[in-house]
């Protein structure tokens, strides 16, 4: 999950550094020329043997008629089904909100830095403003790797701990000092830095390049305990997870510009610390009540399907 993560991660932040390269020497329309190749080469992949379609090796639809065909595909597309698992378990409310923590802290921190860092320190060009995306991504970079292992040696840790037994609640306390102190010290540094005028680009390069590795640790715990919270339903509870948090990445990019504006860098940056504080006290509480929230939800889950089961007998002998 880490190694994945580092893609996902790494180009929000050297996307607008190669951005500012090509606004500074050529015209910003070379841009969309970039993207539209870019999309061209990632459709071409898919149809390819590069990213195989899986679902025909479980489920056979060749000899369903159209609609029954149509019907199916609904039942596993369409959005309510994602958040009607979302909403059902703790769990899952924690993790979502966590990591749409940790988004929104990222896209608000990487939307304005020409904004406010080029006024700031006096920089002329794109390119000068785009070379501090670079201290978050190799933040991102390191983090998606180094996280991983860390996520991985704390669940072992525990389940020596516990002579064998292991509880995918283990892996979250591996978030917990990223997210509720390293990554809010960094945020507080940085925009009270920018907003008082003190530490210079030091502080903001360390300070982004700091949180940039706590993110990914947190990234790659929160993430890898979606798949172990209801296993065999894992693609739906990632599913809703990115819904969820890329719904407050947009709001983060959205707001962030006008509310500096408003009230400053330092007072947004408490704004978002104080999210990411919130959201290792949940996570916290998920890893006292977790399990105990999981078999809850597991048992009322059982219940549904042998409700729906016998329904389903009972349409059958009334049809037979």
């Amino acid at each position: 999950m880490g190694c994945f993560l580092a893609g996902t991660a790494i180009g929000p932040a050297f996307g607008p550094f190669i951005g500012g390269i090509v606004v500074t020497y050529t015209s910003w329309r070379v841009i969309f020329y970039v993207q539209t190749i870019l999309s061209f080469i990632a459709a071409v992949s898919a149809s390819t043997p590069l990213l195989p379609e899986t679902i025909h090796h479980k489920t056979s639809l060749a000899s369903a008629s159209p609609c029954e065909k149509i019907f199916f595909l609904w039942s596993l597309l369409h959005p309510l089904r994602v958040l009607s698992l979302l909403f059902s378990c703790p769990n899952l409310i924690v993790v979502s909100l966590s990591t749409s923590a940790i988004l929104w802290n990222m896209y608000s921190l990487l939307t304005p830095i020409r904004y406010v860092l080029n006024p700031r320190f006096e920089l002329a060009t794109p390119l000068q403003g785009g070379l501090f995306y670079l201290a978050p991504g190799c933040g991102y970079l390191l983090g998606s790797v180094l996280g991983g292992r860390y996520a991985d040696y704390m669940t072992k840790l525990w389940i020596t701990k516990r002579n064998g037994i292991r509880l995918p609640e283990d892996r979250l306390r591996a978030a917990i000092p990223f997210m509720g102190f390293f990554i809010p010290v960094c945020v507080l540094a940085y925009g009270w830095g920018v907003q008082k005028n003190f530490g210079g680009i030091p502080l903001v390069v360390t300070m982004l390049f700091l949180q940039g590795i706590a993110q990914l640790f947190s990234f790659s715990t929160l993430n890898t305990y979606c798949l172990d919270v209801i296993q065999n339903r894992s693609a739906e509870v990632v599913a809703g997870n990115y819904l969820v948090r890329y719904l407050f990445a947009c709001a983060g990019t959205a707001v962030v510009l006008p509310v500096v504006e408003a009230i400053g860098v330092g007072w947004f940056s408490t704004i978002s610390a104080g999210f990411l504080l919130l959201c290792a006290v949940l996570t916290l509480a998920t890893i006292r009540w977790g399990e105990r929230w999981r078999q809850k939800f597991e048992k009322g889950a059982v219940e549904a399907e042998a409700i729906n089961v016998k329904i389903g007998r009972s349409l059958f002998e009334e049809q037979s």
